[in-house]
């Protein structure tokens, strides 16, 4: 039984349980290729107004795998991963944004992830859905087998800042969603280009849980959108141990709308540099890469103590 996973939105960050968790089931993982142009077009395509670029591309995954001939769709109903908090709407509804945009799919497999009760409640959703395929006791060691994959993932991204060039000319952090700083089409391979340049980066995905828990401690009120309090927390954190800081968003997403202007804000009011690139399916390369040249080359001027700089490019 084949299983497609598309290469897409949360895959970056929960295909190493995914795939150890659906082996154990006994299936075979098929992934999608990853992004090209043609899988942009038939995204933007096949999508309604309002959806925004890393779901427009999804949707082309998703096209990708039934040109595969997968048996199944792997796209779960995720409501929440951590207890009191939410995730973008749209992803809420993923499965039935597929099922409006592409008339014919496979059939689809929803598991709902509802982790607002707690881990427990997260486990059990799996558990309850693995049951479909195997019985309890192949389920339950399926679910550890992914879980310790999962574990194995995040400990090699913690490190992964030490093992970069430790003479480094700049060190910028990088805020946004794994789904847009992993996929080098859409985000035009920014993070390789820093590296090329010379620079090393810190990311969201490279700080631990209780260090974003921590350092979201300077807002007033909780942030209850754990994508957004990912952002918050590492933007916190990083600002004054970087030389600047690139923020990438996606154009009409409703969340970064709200957290990344908080990002800015923070950042006017501490001075530190700070560089806004908005992607969309119209984005061209040229001018971004503009744009970032002439930010590496503000941050070299502050570091060499030019204090006319501006903050922001």
């Amino acid at each position: 039984m084949k299983v497609g996973v598309p290469r897409g939105l949360y895959y970056y960050r929960y295909f190493p349980f995914w795939e150890s968790f659906l082996q154990g089931l006994g299936c075979t993982v098929v992934i999608s290729d990853p992004t090209t142009k043609q899988t942009l077009d038939f995204g933007v395509a096949a999508s309604v107004d309002g959806i925004c670029l890393p779901v427009k591309v999804y949707i082309g995954h998703v096209q990708n795998l039934i040109e595969k001939n997968v048996d199944y769709l792997f796209i779960p109903y995720i409501i929440s991963i951590e207890k009191g908090e939410y995730i973008c709407p749209k992803f809420m509804g993923l499965p039935d944004i597929v099922r409006g945009c592409i008339k014919q799919t496979p059939p689809i497999l929803s598991p709902t992830i509802d982790g607002r009760r707690g881990p427990r409640s997260i486990m059990w959703s799996y558990l309850k859905f693995g049951l479909k395929f195997a019985k309890f006791s192949q389920v339950l060691r399926a679910y550890r087998n992914g879980l310790y994959q999962l574990k194995l993932h995040e400990a090699k991204l913690l490190t992964a800042p030490v093992e970069t060039e430790p003479h480094a000319r700049l060190h910028i952090g990088v805020l946004g969603h794994e789904y847009l700083l992993n996929d080098d089409f859409i985000s035009m391979g920014i993070t390789k280009r820093l590296r090329q340049a010379g620079c090393k980066l810190t990311t969201v995905e490279h700080l631990d849980q209780n260090t974003i828990n921590a350092n979201n401690s300077f807002l007033k009120k909780r942030m209850y959108w754990s994508s957004g309090k990912q952002i918050l927390g590492a933007a916190h954190y990083l600002a004054p141990k970087v030389d600047g800081i690139i923020s990438l968003m996606s154009f009409a997403c409703g969340t970064d709308s709200f957290t990344i202007d908080i990002v800015e804000r923070y950042c006017r009011r501490n001075q530190i540099p700070h560089l806004l690139i908005n992607l969309d399916e119209h984005t061209g390369q040229a001018g971004v890469l503009t744009r970032l040249d002439a930010f590496l080359d503000l941050l070299q001027r502050r570091k060499q103590r030019e204090d006319y700089s501006p903050a922001f490019g």
